[in-house]
């Protein structure tokens, strides 16, 4: 009889490979969350966010960040994202990303709308103080989304283009979003076209292309803005104003997503293109809110669309703020809920056509939402 191999090779030896008896390395163990911190509680309530972002290589001035915290007095619960679009350097984008959201949070005592309103405005100036010390020449556009789970509000405040949008649930395929945010490039806006023109010494007309020929926006000089409100830009003067434009409205009763993105993004993809992939993401999720995953790959998405119309042109980043509807909203029956959304709808300010325009790099493309 043949006597068996004690020595029988796996089939792992045979090809080479031996098994290691090292244990697998494993990083340290994730934090503990408080489940009493601001940022829980909102994500248990169904309030979930995520940013994307894509660097330009020669850029590299976009900066963002999101605080949750309860207003000082009142413990009311909120959120707030911000993004700043820095130009001449990040200096100035810098100082916003880490001084602005700590700022208006400790102003505010309570987080109705003419408190959010006031913080708003006065952090704004501290900030732009802040920056010309940082560095003189360095500027940039902000914009903050602060949204109130306790009162059901979304205050949006902004210096410069860095346009942000609310999506409703629930809207149909080519419904536009509403608008939160206001454009102060000086084409855009009759208002801030007429306070520069009417400061001493300053001069509105386009630039010059490599021929000496006009070319492009109207700018002010001097500093050459076409963009007139935002934070640093020293150079500019009186030019530059500092203070943001405010809005406050409702959060729907059947929920939304509130966008916000650097002209990165919108200078590549139209408004209701954007509002397109909210509503797809929207229709697709699974499970709750609170652990809807999809919000980062929504705004992966939204990042992509805009890199994929026009190429990588700038710093793209974008901001997807998800607020879940009112618990009484899913308790309706279909005429009170239709009666609920109509009321909210009749509230607010939809974008017009003339703003939802074909964006600066081609059409801005049209989501197929079928």
């Amino acid at each position: 009889k043949k006597k068996e191999d004690k020595h029988l090779r796996s089939p792992d030896s045979l090809m080479g490979f031996r098994k290691s008896s090292a244990k697998p390395k494993t990083g340290p163990p994730p934090p503990v969350e408080d489940e009493e911190s601001p940022t829980v509680r909102m994500r248990n309530l169904g309030y979930t966010y995520a940013t994307s972002e894509t660097r330009h290589p020669k850029k590299k001035e976009d900066k963002h960040t999101i605080l949750s915290f309860e207003s000082v007095v009142t413990k009311e619960l909120c959120t707030a994202a911000l993004i700043a679009d820095g130009h001449n350097g990040d200096a100035a984008a810098t100082v916003a990303q880490e001084f602005l959201l700590h700022a208006i949070s400790a102003r505010l005592d309570r987080a109705d709308e003419a408190s959010i309103h006031a913080a708003c405005t006065e952090a704004f100036g501290e900030l732009h103080e802040r920056c010309l010390k940082a560095n003189p020449l360095s500027g940039s556009t902000v914009t903050v989304c602060l949204v109130n789970a306790t009162r059901r509000e979304v205050t949006c405040a902004n210096v410069g283009d860095t346009f942000a949008i609310l999506v409703p649930n629930m809207s149909e395929f080519g419904d536009k979003p509403v608008t939160l945010s206001t454009s102060h490039r000086m084409m855009d806006n009759p208002e801030e076209m007429e306070r520069v023109k009417g400061l001493a010494g300053v001069e509105v007309k386009q630039g010059t292309n490599a021929l000496g020929k006009p070319f492009g926006d109207l700018r002010a000089w001097p500093g050459g803005l076409a963009v007139v409100r935002g934070v640093g830009d020293g150079d500019c003067g009186a030019v530059v104003s500092c203070v943001p434009s405010c809005k406050t409205v409702q959060l729907p009763p059947m929920g939304c997503s509130v966008v916000l993105a650097s002209d990165g993004v919108w200078d590549s993809l139209r408004y209701s293109a954007a509002a397109s992939i909210i509503r797809k993401a929207c229709l697709k999720k699974k499970g709750t809110p609170a652990t809807w995953p999809g919000v980062l790959a929504t705004a992966k998405e939204v990042v992509g669309a805009a890199i994929s119309k026009a190429g990588l042109m700038d710093d793209t980043t974008a901001t997807v703020l998800y607020c879940p509807s009112m618990p009484e909203f899913e308790e309706m029956d279909m005429d009170s809920s239709k009666h609920a959304k109509d009321l909210w709808e009749g509230s607010v300010e939809f974008m017009d056509d003339e703003t939802d325009k074909a964006p600066k790099y081609g059409a801005g493309g049209i989501i197929n939402e079928s």
